[in-house]
């Protein structure tokens, strides 16, 4: 297995609190993540009781073609300023996200931190997808929250 890591941030004129709820629902991230087809919830773990758990499909572009991705993932609200997400998907790959929430004069700072752990062949590929999958979410929620946000 080996590893990487990417990081994005973004100013949203959003309040914290109303930015941790709407990272707390994966269901949420449908219309704005470019990969997700489609997300089921599953029941709740012991090894997790806070987290909300999903089944979720991807479609992931290779070359002409789209590869259907099914994966479980989690979302961890583990404090008011800070969500995990988790992704568990074969052939052994996991991917761990922070999302910290720093207050701001007139709304909130967004930190995303991935660490992707992948089989060494795949993980270029991985990184790349995520990275560039996470950021276009984070500029479509910015849009969404801070247009409901706006009389």
């Amino acid at each position: 297995m080996a590893h990487a890591e990417f990081e994005h941030a973004i100013e949203m004129t959003v309040a914290p609190a109303t930015l941790h709820r709407f990272l707390c629902d994966l269901e949420n991230y449908v219309p704005l993540h470019p990969l997700i087809e489609s997300i089921r919830p599953l029941p709740p773990r012991p090894d997790r009781p806070q987290a909300k758990h999903y089944r979720v499909v991807d479609r992931i572009p290779l070359g002409p073609f789209r590869l259907k991705a099914v994966y479980t993932a989690a979302l961890d609200p583990v404090s008011p300023s800070e969500v995990h997400g988790l992704a568990w998907q074969s052939p052994g790959i996991h991917l761990h996200t922070t999302y910290q929430l720093e207050p701001e004069p007139g709304g909130t700072l967004l930190r995303e931190h991935v660490r992707v752990e992948a089989p060494w062949l795949l993980l270029r590929f991985v990184v790349g997808q995520a990275s560039a999958s996470h950021r276009v979410t984070l500029f479509e929620m910015k849009a969404l929250l801070e247009q409901r946000g706006t009389p």
